[in-house]
């Protein structure tokens, strides 16, 4: 006899984004809380979401580091002129709502021009 398992349904996590100069290059950052989360750490990789803002040539990063790893923390790094060795901002944290709120700020200020 076969049973049929399902797997869970995960939400992207919402963004408020307050710029249409965004671009997404890849999103897996769904709405998982590591501090709640007791499996599923595979979710949890280097590569969560990236964005370019097309105007001035600067990439925001978001990942989880070590990838896969439950004591790790996720990473949030902003790239001008595709410099990765240099960022310009460069933030971690094992908090998502901190993480959301240092983003949010970080798409707000680059839309304004701060890092042109």
């Amino acid at each position: 006899m076969r049973v049929k398992s399902e797997l869970p349904i995960l939400k992207s996590q919402p963004i408020r984004i307050s710029s249409s100069s965004w671009k997404v290059d890849y999103n897996t950052f769904v709405e998982l809380d590591p501090k709640t989360l007791n499996e599923k750490w595979i979710n949890f990789t280097e590569d969560l979401l990236q964005m370019s803002y097309i105007r001035d040539n600067i990439i925001w990063d978001i990942g989880w580091y070590p990838e896969a790893n439950p004591l790790g923390e996720y990473g949030l790094e902003l790239i001008k002129n595709l410099d990765w060795s240099n960022p310009i901002e460069s933030y971690s944290t094992k908090d998502k709502v901190a993480l959301l709120a240092k983003l949010e700020y970080l798409l707000w200020v680059v839309g304004q021009g701060y890092y042109n």
